[in-house]
Order: structure tokens, then sequence, then C-alpha cells
């Protein structure tokens, strides 16, 4: 296993990033893609910078850079602190094709053909707005949508004392933003936002919402038709190269588990990843691991030259 950290300081933290476009593993068998996992990277945080507008200007989720950075304060860094920016993702258990979005961890991974995925930050449904889980499809694309919100969030805005209006023509103070997606599931949509802190967060009622340069982006490169998987996965295992890793996120509120659960489900991805057999993974470093959710690949296992070498010929 590769012991070297290699630290790169990203200084200019004013300067956006924009979607990740990765190349698809090239080994088979492999699932991690985008820089190596030993690969850290870091933004210094300004004065005047919160964690969340680190992660607004480096199209993050608001809750996935407070996971990656569990001892930085969300709204005072220090000057000069080193913010980890997250660059190494496994590919969720599902169908390389279309668009696949892992709720739990509020990312979506689109599947672009030639060997690339591209994969975005995401929002979704709150607990009482749930997104759905399930396969569907891209069933209609709109450009500078309007909207009209329908009786029973016009209702709940009320009684918030929050009224609505009852109609939002195009432009950039509709809630939809400037493009949108339906979904084949009623009532849904991809769309941008006029309030992108509120990516990586449990905030929409159940439609899934992107930065608006991300969409901007995304918009004329999906096709209607498209597939779209959305699931549940907590826990993620994949390989990259000869090392077995492992990123965790904390459950969606609504299908909480215990320690036991999450243990025994990662347990059987690691088994299934390793070909139906469980290697000798130390007890602490899966622990930690899974009560530590940083959304991090985190190394469990490396495989020998000997063991490597019989995996390929399992494979082939």
């Amino acid at each position: 296993m590769k012991t070297g950290i290699i630290f790169s300081l990203l200084l200019a933290a004013s300067q956006s990033a924009s979607a990740l476009t990765l190349s698809l593993p090239d080994k088979i068998g492999d699932s991690l893609v985008g820089s190596p996992p030993y690969e850290v990277k870091y933004v210094a945080a300004k004065q005047e910078d919160t964690l969340i507008d680190i992660a607004v200007n480096y199209k993050l989720g608001q809750d996935e850079i407070v996971l990656t950075n569990p001892y930085v304060d969300r709204w005072l860094p220090k000057e000069g602190t080193k913010v980890r920016i997250p660059t190494s993702f496994l590919l969720p258990d599902a169908p390389r094709e279309g668009i696949v979005i892992n709720l739990p961890e509020m990312r979506f991974y689109y599947y672009a053909g030639d060997g690339k995925v591209i994969t975005y930050s995401i929002g979704i449904g709150r607990v009482d707005w749930k997104t759905p889980l399930g396969k569907t499809r891209i069933v209609g694309k709109t450009e500078n949508p309007s909207w009209t919100p329908p009786p029973s969030i016009i209702a709940e805005h009320i009684a918030d004392d929050n009224p609505l209006k009852p109609y939002y023509p195009p432009g950039p103070d509709n809630p939809q933003g400037l493009f949108a997606f339906r979904l084949g599931i009623p009532g849904y949509l991809i769309h941008s936002t006029n309030q992108p802190e509120g990516i990586g967060m449990r905030v929409s009622h159940g439609c899934i919402r992107m930065y608006p340069d991300d969409i901007e982006q995304f918009f004329p490169m999906v096709k209607i038709g498209t597939q779209v998987d959305i699931v549940n996965q907590s826990i993620k295992v994949g390989w990259y190269h000869d090392t077995l890793y492992m990123q965790s996120y904390p459950e969606l509120e609504e299908s909480p588990l215990s320690f036991e659960q999450r243990l025994h489900i990662a347990l059987d991805l690691i088994e299934k990843a390793n070909g139906g057999k469980m290697p000798v993974i130390k007890g602490t470093v899966l622990k930690t691991a899974l009560e530590k959710m940083t959304g991090l690949p985190v190394a469990l296992y490396e495989r020998t030259p000997v063991q490597n070498a019989s995996a390929q010929l399992q494979v082939q």
C-alpha cells in the first residue's frame, strides 16, 4: 500500500472549480475515480471565508465539506486554515449508464460515454418531502422554465408565514433557475436553483437541485430518454489498483441504521468486492471508517502480488 501522502495546497481559493469530468477506471474491477486517494488537496481559507463559502466556490455540497473537514469551524475557520477538497470517489454500486444519483452522498454521476463520468454535488428532498428511490428516465427538458407552485407547497409556506407568489415567470428569481429536467416520476425534477448555498443539503420538496453553472454545463449533454437510477448507498466499497477502499456517509434520517447494521452491510460489500471471499482486515480500521463518516476513501486492505494475479485470472 502506498504510504506517501502528497499535500497540494491550492492557495487560489477564489478561483471557482467546475464539476469534475473524470476517467472511468482502466483496470477491470476498479471503481475509484478522480485523484489517487493518497493525494490530498486543500485550499487555504481566507479571512472572510466560511466552509459554506468554500463549498459554493468549489461546487461541493455543504454537508460534504463539513464531513470532510470535521475539525474546521463551519462558520469561522481561521485565516490560512487548510480545508480539504474531495477529489476521489467510489462509483455507486449500480449500472454505469445514464445518471446515477446517490442520496446519502448528495452527489450524482453521469456516464457521458468515451470512458468518462461527470460528477456533481446536489441538493435533495427534505425528510418530509423525500426524493424517491428507483429507476426512471429524463422525459423532458426545459430552458428558462416557469413555475406555478402546487397547492400543498403554497399551504406550507402560508403556515410558515412565508407566502409564495402564485406564479414565477422564467428568470433569475425563479426557484427552479434557468434549466430543468423532468423525470418520469410525476412531479419531480432535476433543476437549477436561485439558492446555491442549499446544495449538499436536504432542503427541497423532493426535487434534485444543482448549482446553476453545473446544470448550464450539463443541460446540453443529456438527451430525453436518459436513464436515471436513484439509490440509497451510505456505504460504498471498491478497488483502486490493489487496494480496497470504503467511503461512508450518514444515513438518510428516515432510514437510520445501528452500528451493527452498518457493519453487516460493510462486510457484505467487502466480501462481494473481493470475489466472494472475506479478506483479513484490521477491525480498528473498519470500525473507525464506519464511525467517522467523512465521505473520504479509507484504505481497508491491500492485495499481495500473488493475490492480485489470482484475481486477474478469475476476471479473465
